[in-house]
């Protein structure tokens, strides 16, 4: 028996149904994509690669396919371009109408009456101007629980309409099954750029919808001018900080994870390129803020909110980055930390000089109440103690130059502690300073009194947050407190009871006298006359201190009296 050898003609069968094999599936491949394709995919009611498995399997076929050689895999690259663009493209439109919007208007009056912002116990609205302080302009609570504007409280915050502007969930299923495929055929970089251009320009107009006029401060900032220092964009730009990082970018986040969780190269670049930019246009504006030169005093409160917040959020915000974007975000806010920290720095001191206008008007003059500097530098320093936390890290130790012993005492102490007792020192010689303008040593008495009794009883609150120390202060202005009224006793009361001494004298000696007897009632009389008609209109606004001054008047008055 003869054994053939296999000749070509005998191999030529199977490599022509091989190769046959090959062209149907690469026709039935192209065939879905173009059935897909010209349907416009789910936009068109399609439904996507979900309600199109042969879409999917088609792709994974050419994928398959453009790995062969020869004339078939070229093909299959081909068909394959065609399907990536048409994924792309679905990609894009499912993303964009994943994400719902409110009208601009609409969805910033939602956000706005739904996100409460921290405001200690002040309104920024509120603060007054350099012509009309007063300690009425504060909205003060009694304990040192924070408030929110608007009555709100966080737990108010409606989380609904936040997500507003986020990936829905439904959506993001498809776009994982549409980045799958696109990523398998090798097209990653094609899809982080349709990913990351498109949720940059949802996320920009995020920031604007949330008040924060990122392209106007930006321009400032690089152009070297002076932004002004608005209380209300300060408070959008805080609760535009708070949302973005506290909200935005962690959905931002957990959304690229599902949708590109196939490859962790892919999410962190998509991730981080969708998000740069908005967090450096975030911080820009903050950086204009922070170097806007009309500030004034009263704004304190606000950049050191700023500075509150951004120093709490820092951690979560480096936290959340990646790779080079990381280190270059971390820099720019720990500048922007450095800059707020100097701008409230600058803010803190101009208020420690206390010079500002603060002429005393007709019914001060006349009647010896509290100064209005006094109410405002007190009410102004309760709000300042609710950032006392970060104002000891902003203000350096105070540089004086004093005893050794009291240096030492000093260095010891909190910088906010120092820059308490530097501000009450320097508030006690304006009000002295103001005590020259009555000519009535009694009346000026009067004032000093007030004045010292209303900083004693303001500063002694715990809501200044000072240590044990402040026993000290606290004896001091109770010192003070006597001092004046003793003075005041004196310059008032002992010439007109000395009348009745001199009586009581003539009487001792026993000699009959009336007549200077008379005349010693007569003038006493005449000086209690002068001393209730000019005195009734003097004002004592402390209930404790008009009943302390009613006891050592009568402990004076009624045994010379008697």
């Amino acid at each position: 028996m003869v054994v053939r050898s296999p000749g070509i003609g005998d191999l030529e069968g199977p490599i022509a149904e091989q190769e046959d094999l090959v062209h149907r599936r690469l026709e039935a491949a192209e065939e879905a994509v173009e059935r897909w394709g010209s349907r416009g995919g789910s936009a068109a009611g399609g439904g996507g690669v979900s309600d199109s498995p042969e879409l999917a399997a088609a792709v994974r076929e050419l994928i398959s396919l453009s790995s062969d050689g020869g004339s078939s895999g070229q093909r299959a690259k081909m068909a394959l371009q065609v399907a990536m663009v048409h994924l792309e493209d679905e990609f894009r439109q499912v993303l964009i109408s994943g994400t719902y919007f409110l009208p601009p208007d609409s969805l910033q009056a939602s956000l706005h009456d739904n996100i409460a912002l921290p405001a200690r116990s002040f309104s920024f609205s509120s603060f007054p101007n350099s012509e009309a302080l007063s300690i009425s302009s504060f909205a003060t609570t009694t304990d040192d629980s924070r408030t929110y504007c608007s009555g709100f409280t966080r737990e108010s915050v409606s989380m609904e309409k936040i997500h507003l502007y986020l990936i829905d969930p439904e959506a993001s299923i498809l776009l994982m099954e549409i980045a799958e495929l696109i990523i398998l055929a090798g097209h990653a970089p094609n899809i982080c750029h349709v990913y990351s251009e498109t949720r940059h320009n949802t996320l920009m107009q995020c920031l604007c919808l949330l008040g924060v006029q990122s392209e106007h401060a930006a321009a400032t900032a690089e152009d070297g001018c002076s932004m002004q220092l608005d209380s209300h964009k300060v408070k959008l730009w805080i609760q535009g900080l708070k949302i973005f990082v506290g909200t935005v970018l962690p959905e931002e986040r957990h959304a690229c994870a599902h949708i590109f969780g196939c490859n962790s190269m892919v999410e962190q670049d998509c991730f981080t390129r969708a998000t740069t930019r908005c967090t450096q246009q975030l911080l820009k504006v903050g950086n204009a803020i922070a170097q806007a030169k009309d500030r004034h005093y009263e704004k304190a409160p606000l950049i050191l909110e700023m500075y509150e917040e951004l120093a709490k959020l820092q951690p979560s915000l480096q936290d959340l980055l990646f790779g080079d974007a990381k280190d270059v975000i971390s820099l720019e806010a720990s500048t922007l930390l450095g800059k707020l920290g100097e701008a409230a720095l600058g803010l803190l001191l101009d208020f420690l000089s206390l010079r500002f206008n603060h002429d005393l008007d007709e019914k001060t003059a006349l009647d010896g109440n509290i100064l209005s500097l006094t109410q405002f530098v007190m009410g102004f320093t309760k709000v300042l103690a609710e950032y006392n936390g970060s104002i000891n890290t902003i203000l350096p130790l105070a540089e004086e130059e004093e005893e050794a012993a009291d240096s030492k005492e000093r260095t010891s102490m909190a910088p906010w502690e120092q820059y308490v007792l530097r501000l009450l020192s320097h508030l006690q010689l304006r009000i002295l300073e103001r005590s020259e303008f009555y000519k009535d040593k009694r009346l000026r008495y009067i004032f000093l009194m007030n004045n010292a009794m209303y900083v004693l009883e303001h500063s002694h609150s715990s809501v200044l947050r000072l240590s044990s120390r402040d026993n000290q202060t606290h004896e001091k202005l109770v010192l003070l407190v006597e001092e004046y009224a003793t003075a005041y006793l004196r310059t008032t009361w002992f010439p007109a009871l000395f009348h009745l001494k001199w009586v009581q004298f003539i009487q001792g000696k026993g000699r009959d006298m009336m007549k200077e007897v008379k005349e010693g009632f007569k003038n006493f009389n005449s000086a209690f006359e002068e001393i209730n008609r000019v005195q009734t209109t003097w004002k004592v606004p402390n209930p404790q201190l008009r009943q302390h001054l009613r006891i050592i008047i009568l402990n004076q008055a009624i045994p010379a009296y008697r």
